[in-house]
């Protein structure tokens, strides 16, 4: 029988044929004219009927998925593909598949009805709920080999954290802070080690579900490092020099942790 740490290692499923490609996930509200979200994402997906697109806790938001993609031509035309079809089926509706990273403080706050969401609307305050409904963002997940890749890769976008949040923020930090009021542990650690990583999650009570480790640079159970920081851009192009950016990142630090090796396979 697996112990409690090698139960928690195992729900990380690493795939090293998709090692270094690039998984973009968008949240964005489904708005009336006049700009307020409405709570008809379950409607919004049933006629969509799309494995690309998916609920989040708002009920008044969806959010759409990039298969993994090792060029930019290749994300943004997934980025394309989806916006196409988001928007045809939101005029369907007479609604706008809206980007924008803070909606109104007197918008709904319907939680999507599944026993996830419901559970989780359960566990915490009012304020962070709304905090929640409230904000949109882009994650940009990285594929990982292993958990050493992912460990490396992980602490070195730490090193990171304000300039990638700085450059992500469209809405003068109002996101990145109702963000915080719902997440309680938004500030990624540096692990040192696998046993450390499992430590952590004990500690910050993630070590039963990892969905519930909320730091803005994570390992996922997906084997990816995924970056949360960023905002809700209206244009495709943004998400793509956010790509850019933590590209150029991760190969300058891997050429000054391996000199001997001037190219890095992302």
């Amino acid at each position: 029988m697996k112990n409690e740490a090698e139960t928690f290692l195992s729900l990380f499923k690493f795939n090293p044929q998709l090692t270094r490609k690039i998984g973009v996930e968008r949240e964005r509200f489904l708005t009336k004219a006049n700009s307020m979200p409405v709570p008809i994402a379950k409607n919004f997906l049933k006629i969509i009927d799309d494995s690309r697109w998916t609920n989040e806790l708002s009920a008044c938001q969806v959010e759409d998925r990039t298969r993994p993609k090792d060029s930019i031509l290749g994300i943004w035309l997934e980025m394309l593909k989806n916006d196409r079809a988001g928007n045809k089926t939101a005029e369907k509706m007479g609604v706008k598949l809206t980007a924008v990273e803070v909606a109104q403080a007197n918008m709904p706050f319907d939680v999507f009805p599944t026993l996830h969401y419901k559970s989780i609307s359960k566990q915490i305050s009012q304020e962070q709920l709304e905090a929640a409904c409230r904000v949109a963002g882009t994650h940009i997940h990285i594929g990982m080999t292993d958990w050493e890749d992912a460990i490396w890769c992980h602490n070195v976008l730490i090193k990171w954290l304000d300039y990638l949040c700085e450059i992500g923020d469209n809405s003068c930090g109002k996101r990145l802070s109702l963000y915080k009021v719902m997440a309680k542990n938004w500030m990624p650690q540096r692990i040192k080690n696998t046993e450390h990583f499992f430590s952590l999650a004990k500690e910050q009570g993630f070590v039963s579900d990892p969905r519930s480790c909320y730091w803005l640079i994570r390992i996922s159970v997906y084997g990816t490092v995924e970056l949360r920081m960023f905002g809700a851009p209206t244009k495709r192009k943004d998400v793509i020099r956010y790509i850019g950016i933590i590209r150029q990142i991760l190969r300058s630090e891997h050429r000054k942790s391996s000199p001997n090796r001037s190219r890095f396979s992302i």
